[in-house]
């Protein structure tokens, strides 16, 4: 699947999972997550899914800095039900 050049110009995410690591499944326990995977998971790229990945980039920058998050240490609550509009 190709997508557009500027996806890779897209701050990607990149995660500690220890069960990766255990499993074997990532070098060091870390994933890189890109802008494309979201839009494979969703189906779509939407200004909604631009929106969520800089907010998430954003956040994660905001409470790690230089660090590293781990997967899984995150509580994200939302302010409606998840049925509820985009939630």
């Amino acid at each position: 699947m190709a997508f557009p050049d500027y996806f890779s110009r897209i701050p990607a995410i990149t995660l500690r999972d220890p069960l990766a690591e255990v499993l074997g499944a990532a070098e060091g326990g870390l994933i890189e997550y890109r802008f494309a995977d979201a839009v494979r998971l969703a189906g779509h790229a939407c200004p909604t899914v631009a929106g969520a990945w800089l907010i998430g980039t954003g956040g994660l920058q905001a409470l790690y800095g230089e660090e590293t998050p781990v997967r899984g240490n995150i509580r994200v609550d939302f302010g409606e039900a998840q049925e509820s509009g985009v939630s």
